[in-house]
């Protein structure tokens, strides 16, 4: 029995210690790489690197910013989307490889504004307003993400590469602000119904976003390592 264990020592010694280990050890690169991407959060720039061939560590941020015309109960706005957006996210490679497995966490900077004049709506009622009524949708500053995805360079002594990345950002429930002021030509009866029915427009509008507590994402880049 004794022999069978030195046996068995000599072996793991042998094979721990092996060339083909030490070399396949010395091929196996982690280097800093750097990312430009584009993706559902906007366009970015990502720098990544790994601590070990399993584990490793991204840091990026994200904007984008478009202008567009839209209606919402009756009312049309003339509306901004402004992405803004930055992350820490570790990566747990389990296979050494290139696919990753991804958690972290978000700053979410994003927000949707707009104004609309003349008149607003509210409750089905139509108001003069005195200047542009002016809704926010906002979002909580931080928020988890979690995903996966691939890094072709990861591991290899590659320079070029490609990223890609699917995941979700769970940014909960949005807050929506209001601002509209009635104008002077409103009749007493609009007076006396405005603040109500601006209430009640501002509670159904936020009743319907209360389901989008997520953000998909969706990315790619091209890396270049050193």
């Amino acid at each position: 029995m004794k022999t069978y264990y030195t046996l068995v020592i000599l072996f793991a010694a042998i094979f721990t210690f092996s060339p083909a280990m030490v070399q396949a050890e010395e091929d196996y690169h982690l280097g800093f790489r750097i990312a430009p991407r584009i993706s559902t959060l906007g366009g970015g720039l990502e720098v990544a690197k790994g601590l070990t061939p399993w584990l490793g560590l991204r840091v990026g941020g994200n904007y984008f910013k478009y202008s567009y015309d839209g209606e919402e109960s009756g009312n049309k706005y003339e509306l901004e989307l402004e992405l803004k957006n930055a992350g820490l996210l570790i990566d747990i490679h389990p296979f050494k490889q290139a696919f990753r497995m991804t958690g972290g966490v978000m700053y979410n900077g994003n927000i949707l504004s707009g104004i609309t004049q003349g008149t607003w709506k509210a409750n089905d009622n139509d108001y003069p307003i005195n200047n542009p009524a002016y809704a926010e949708l906002s979002f909580p500053n931080f928020a988890p993400y979690a995903g996966i995805g691939w890094d072709t360079t990861y591991g290899d002594h590659d320079n070029w590469g490609f990223t890609f990345d699917i995941g979700v950002v769970f940014t909960g429930t949005p807050e929506l602000a209001l601002d509209a002021t009635l104008d002077s030509t409103a009749t007493d009866a609009q007076k006396a119904t405005f603040e109500a029915d601006k209430s009640k427009e501002m509670a159904e509008l936020q009743d319907s976003l209360n389901d989008y507590e997520l953000w998909p994402v969706i990315s790619a880049g091209i890396v270049y390592q050193f």
